[in-house]
């Protein structure tokens, strides 16, 4: 808890949680005004109202939330390279891998505000604008679920990555190579490909259906705990040089 309690004051310096923040406020107001310009045009496509939804706003949703996530996590190490005080902390009586678990903590939870704000806004479309009876919750909830879950290997991978490079740069080069590549490949059926997080992450607004994708699930948290095993691994036993 100590620990936790110093990095919720360094991320006050950071500016993270504005960032994911703003995400979350920015994904939402595009919902409302993508629905309000597009609402017939949405409504007149050969999909359950459901689908339409959730998948044909999420694209650019998803978008937001994926550049926040790599913002995010170049800002949330960026901090410790400055004075070289990531390596003063291996001198200091501080766990270095709880430094890392907390931040990966502490983005993991404003993520998932974020996308609990955006499900705010995709709830009151789906009740005031959809057909009557047509809204359903439960669909409402496992998607945002899925789309949380699908969203964390790049959550993790990001943070590894810019826990490793001095350099912000390279993190958020890395990132946006990601971004173009996995648009690339997002839709290709191909189950292999799941091994890149950022394929993951387009799947759901790739899919003409609101359905989770059990194997696309358990493929995300399996990366996401395999990337977060790596970074806390490197945090304890590799030095910065």
């Amino acid at each position: 808890m100590k620990t936790l309690a110093i990095e919720l004051r360094k991320e006050k310096r950071t500016g993270v949680i504005p960032v994911l923040l703003a995400v979350g406020v920015l994904g939402a107001a595009y919902a409302f005004v993508n629905f309000i310009v597009r609402k017939d045009t949405l409504l007149n496509l050969p999909l359950a109202p459901m689908d339409v939804l959730l998948t044909q706003l999420y694209g650019m949703i998803m978008v937001l939330n994926l550049f926040g996530i790599v913002v995010a996590t170049c800002m949330i190490y960026n901090v410790e390279f400055k004075g070289s005080a990531v390596k003063k902390m291996y001198m200091l009586p501080v766990s270095v891998p709880a430094m890392y678990l907390c931040k990966f903590l502490i983005l993991t939870v404003m993520f998932l505000v974020a996308i609990v704000l955006q499900n705010l806004a995709l709830a009151q479309i789906g009740m005031t604008d959809l057909p009557d009876g047509a809204f359903e919750m439960g669909t409402l909830v496992s998607f945002a679920g899925y789309s949380f879950l699908t969203s964390m290997p790049v959550l993790s991978f990001m943070l590894l990555i810019s826990s490793r490079f001095e350099n912000m740069w390279v993190p958020l080069g890395i990132g946006v190579a990601g971004f173009l590549s996995g648009m690339a490949l997002a839709n290709s059926g191909l189950t292999l490909l799941l091994v890149h997080p950022f394929v993951i992450i387009l799947k759901p607004a790739v899919a003409m259906s609101a359905q989770p994708d059990p194997t696309v699930a358990l493929v995300a948290l399996a990366e996401t705990l395999l990337f977060l095993g790596v970074g806390l691994w490197l945090a304890k036993y590799r030095r910065y040089e």
